[in-house]
């Protein structure tokens, strides 16, 4: 070893190679970092993707969920009309069935009561022409009875 401000050349090549190794490890290590960050990134991407598209198809599927309920209350709306059209016309048919009821029964109960008065009408017309009868019965008796009488003297 020297005194004065050179190196040895053995310690100078050595040196270059320790500095030659860690430049090549610096750049191994930055190429690695570079390698690292860019499969951070497609990492990333993937996921941001994979993020994007699950958004998407919940979207979708929050459409689709939205669109089922609407046809679900139109479908349920047109069957509550309907089943009140059916019950309005079921009232009418039973209203005007009850009408038609106590019509008939207003009907009958006239029919009824003419054929009773007409019946009594007939047993009172029956009645007197049988008393007329059990009159002109006993009065013919009674002229027979005289005549089959022998005369008094």
């Amino acid at each position: 070893m020297t005194t004065s401000g050179r190196r040895q050349p053995r310690a100078a090549a050595a040196d270059t190679a320790a500095h030659d190794e860690i430049r090549q490890l610096r750049a191994t290590v930055n190429a690695l970092r570079d390698e690292l960050d860019r499969a951070r990134i497609g990492e990333d991407t993937r996921v941001q993707g994979a993020v994007n598209a699950a958004r998407e198809e919940i979207a979708m599927l929050r459409r689709t969920l939205q669109e089922l309920r609407d046809e679900f209350d139109k479908s349920r709306f047109a069957a509550q009309e309907e089943l009140d059209r059916a019950a309005g016309r079921a009232s009418d048919e039973i209203r005007q069935l009850r009408g038609a009821a106590d019509t008939l029964r207003s009907e009958l109960d006239a029919t009824t009561q003419r054929f009773r008065d007409e019946r009594e009408r007939h047993e009172r017309d029956w009645r007197r022409q049988l008393s007329e009868i059990q009159s002109t019965v006993s009065a013919l008796r009674a002229q027979l009875d005289t005549q089959r009488e022998p005369p008094r003297n």
